[in-house]
């Protein structure tokens, strides 16, 4: 409370219902600057204070504490005369003005405001305790794991939102917000060294911000920049796996030891992912993919007579003759010998 005053500062603490909006008296000050020397030690949550005091008035100590903090709000005692020079301040956070002389209606007036600021400061911290919430934190992780933006815009577009990056902790939840994204990175196994280097310039810039608002969409931004960049980089990343499987499968799958375990450790995949990765890039699975072009090379083999069954199936990748001659009938509706004799009898054309 700041009043200069003496008197009147007693009878307003002891009029008012503390008990009714939780409230403690954390300092008193007979003048602006003797208030703005103890906001170097006191954070209040509100400030009474009368506007007409001599040496710093009333909107003067508004706009220093506003400054200084503008998650402090403040109330300020105004006699009818000061009321439109008053109205001026609401600019620098003043919530609301108790006209002089205080009677006990206006003590109950003042009371019910602070139980609303107290109410206020209450969803603020329940608000402020979701983002420590691992609910909170699996949710967004998950829609940024399957790129599901409906998530993100629901939660970014929520009074949730609004409200814990308009609190007293703005900067503490911001910071928190960014490091899921991070802990989002962590797991996708990229160079740790460029991750700490990012989140350390990422959090820098959202702490030099000065405007709530530019800070609220500078974490949605990043958000949604993320989402694109993730999505650009698995679908490259997905191209680039079923390139080189392309590659790899067209050098060895003639090789009677080729086997898709060798080919996921070549390319330093799991098997699961390179299965799935290619099933989605070529409409086939790996299996499918090397048997048809095993089976191709045998026919063109079988053309050439200078080459044996059991050498066909070798050439062609298969070191049993006999399993090569069973899949080539249940995939050709012929035996390897009786697909060979409809090429020399001119049925098939074995080019």
């Amino acid at each position: 409370m700041v009043d200069d005053e003496k008197y009147a500062i007693e009878g307003l603490i002891s009029m008012l219902d503390w008990n009714r909006f939780q409230g403690e008296l954390t300092g008193t000050a007979s003048s602006g600057e003797e208030a703005v020397a103890l906001m170097e030690t006191l954070i209040p949550d509100v400030i009474i204070s009368d506007i007409k005091m001599g040496g710093m008035n009333g909107i003067e100590l508004a706009r220093i504490v506003h400054e200084k903090n503008e998650n402090i709000q403040m109330i300020l005692l105004t006699a009818h005369g000061e009321f439109e020079f008053a109205r001026q301040a609401i600019q620098y956070g003043v919530i609301d003005y108790i006209l002089k002389p205080i009677t006990r209606e206006k003590i109950g007036q003042l009371n019910d405001l602070l139980a609303r600021k107290q109410e206020q400061l209450l969803l603020q911290r329940k608000s402020y305790l979701t983002v420590w919430d691992d609910s909170l934190k699996q949710q967004l992780l998950e829609a940024l794991k399957t790129n599901d933006r409906g998530i993100l815009d629901e939660f970014f577009q929520s009074a949730l939102f609004a409200e814990l990056m308009n609190g007293n902790d703005c900067n503490p939840v911001g910071i928190q917000l960014i490091n899921y994204l991070y802990a989002y990175l962590n797991d996708m196994n990229l160079e740790q060294q460029a991750i700490s280097y990012s989140r350390n310039e990422t959090m820098e810039t959202f702490l030099d911000m000065t405007s709530r608002q530019e800070k609220m969409d500078y974490i949605i931004t990043k958000y949604y920049d993320l989402l694109t960049s993730v999505s650009q980089q698995k679908s490259a990343h997905t191209e680039a796996i079923a390139a080189y499987a392309f590659r790899y499968i067209g050098e060895h799958y003639c090789e009677p030891d080729f086997n898709l375990s060798g080919l996921s450790y070549a390319m330093h995949v799991s098997l699961s992912h390179l299965s799935t990765v290619f099933k989605q890039t070529t409409g086939n699975n790996l299996i499918s993919y090397v048997t048809e072009l095993r089976l191709e090379k045998a026919r063109e083999l079988l053309s050439d007579m200078q080459y044996s069954i059991s050498e066909v199936a070798a050439l062609s990748g298969y070191s049993d003759a006999k399993y090569f001659a069973k899949l080539f009938k249940k995939k050709m509706g012929s035996t390897p010998s009786e697909y060979r004799n409809l090429i020399i009898q001119g049925g098939i054309d074995g080019n």
